[in-house]
């Protein structure tokens, strides 16, 4: 009986230890969450970004990439440890199939940026990128190939991914289009679409060529289509199209 008694004793001990450690363990989990999230993102990211990261840690790949695109592209602070945190997220949705972080995970493992270089994987991704089709698997392609330090450098193959991108309208694609073009002694009006293509697909160069035309045309529908592609290329971090919002501003 008391052998009894005292082995109860010892299972109620060992019961009440375990508790008590699984609770210590729970503390800890939920300040770690807390504090991962802290580092993970800057002290400046908005409210919106916060809630990305959230929804990328439940498993959603349109999170995950919002926030490798951010942490690549607003944070100054620290880059190599945030470019590793971007790549880290940026390979996990392309892992479950995201098209466009396939591409970022492509164009970063042939940059170096977060990991270390390596050409045979960018070619993975960025072929991947071109299955899902992302917004430019061609032009980045084309780049990876035209890299005199690639061990699988090809002029043949570049030049056929970029004839590829420009058929297939790819933003920076349609802006050296333009530009050959205009080289060649074409007017800008005559290649309004393919500046138009990269301006509409983001490229900042062809926001502020079309704002810059329109601005020369001198009445106001044309002022009103200047203003809003300096707006944008504003927005899209453009210090030059900042400075010419702060003159028309100022201008009678």
């Amino acid at each position: 009986m008391f052998l009894i008694l005292k082995d109860t004793k010892a299972l109620i001990c060992a019961a009440i230890l375990a508790l008590f450690t699984f609770s210590l363990l729970m503390k800890i989990m939920v300040s770690e969450a807390g504090a991962s999230e802290a580092y993970v993102l800057p002290e400046t990211a908005p409210a919106e970004i916060h809630a990305q990261l959230k929804a990328a840690h439940k498993r959603d790949i349109d999170a995950m990439f919002a926030i490798a695109s951010y942490l690549l592209t607003h944070v100054d602070s620290d880059p190599e440890n945030y470019n590793q945190l971007a790549f880290g997220w940026a390979l996990n949705a392309a892992r479950n199939g995201h098209a466009q972080a396939s591409e970022l995970t492509g164009v970063m493992y042939r940059g170096g940026t977060g990991v270390a270089q390596n050409y045979v994987k960018a070619r993975k991704w960025l072929e991947r990128a071109l299955a899902r089709q992302s917004m430019e698997p061609n032009f980045e392609l084309a780049l990876l190939y035209a890299d005199e330090n690639n061990p699988g450098f090809d002029k043949s193959k570049a030049g056929t991914f970029l004839a590829e991108a420009m058929r297939s309208e790819e933003p920076r694609a349609c802006l050296i289009s333009a530009l050959n073009k205009i080289e060649d002694g074409e007017v800008i009006r005559s290649v309004l679409p393919e500046i138009t293509c990269a301006a509409e697909g983001g490229v900042v160069d062809a926001m502020e060529m079309l704002a810059n035309y329109h601005l020369g045309r001198r009445s106001p529908y044309a002022f009103g289509m200047a203003q809003n592609w300096y707006e944008r290329a504003a927005a899209a971090g453009s210090l030059s199209a900042i400075a010419k919002l702060e003159e028309l501003a100022l201008a009678p």
